[in-house]
């Protein structure tokens, strides 16, 4: 589609007011037009290398993710609150960074929140008010990224396997992939029928449609 403003684009939620980017670079918080990907909301953020963005309740949040934290922020970028990211302590072998906890990836749904979660390799259900966790499910690859719910499935990017998988809420069941062979898989969002991802390096903002 176009190349982001931000120097390292790395989370995205699509609302109907535009793309919203958290930047693991400069750690501005960004609203994008949809169409040309356009500025209209430019704003810096305490969060540190983040990966992860979601909108609800009324507040943007971001997941801060070499800090270890989930943060509630204002549409201004300022900071409400911020939580310790679930999965603190949970460690998978199969997850070869850092071991302190590391989020990435969020999707609000019905005042619930999803937040991926290394290295436990784990997509977490949430309350967004306390972090405490409902449920989690399993993610395929040692490398998830960004989320997107898509009625009972959400998809899942995970960078290192360079595939967007279709997860079942219940257990974490593979329904479907998306080989994404080029550019690296970072967010992932849905808008307007279509997956929209975004790659960290090259600064490119893809649409995919839905199969």
């Amino acid at each position: 589609m176009w190349l982001s403003p931000s120097p390292r684009p790395n989370g995205l939620q699509a609302t109907a007011d535009g793309l919203w980017v958290i930047d693991a670079g400069n750690n501005h918080l960004y609203l994008l037009d949809h169409k040309d990907g356009s500025v209209l909301v430019d704003v810096p953020t305490e969060t540190y290398k983040s990966s992860g963005v979601a909108v609800g309740g009324g507040n943007v949040w971001v997941a801060s993710t070499h800090s270890s934290r989930v943060y509630k922020l204002d549409e201004d970028g300022s900071t409400v609150k911020y939580w310790t990211s679930p999965g603190d302590g949970v460690l998978d072998a199969r997850d070869k960074g850092p071991e302190y906890v590391r989020p990435h990836g969020m999707e609000w749904v019905d005042g619930k929140m999803w937040v991926v979660a290394k290295p436990a390799l784990q997509i977490y259900l949430v309350d967004p008010e306390t972090m405490e966790v409902e449920r989690s499910i399993p993610t395929p690859g040692a490398a998830p990224h960004g989320i997107a719910l898509d009625g009972n499935a959400i998809w899942c990017g995970d960078r290192a396997m360079a595939v967007i998988h279709k997860l079942s809420l219940e257990d974490g069941e593979v329904l479907d992939e998306i080989p994404i062979p080029a550019p690296e898989v970072h967010g992932v969002t849905i808008h307007d029928g279509a997956l929209i991802m975004c790659c960290d390096p090259s600064r490119r903002i893809c649409r995919i449609p839905l199969p």
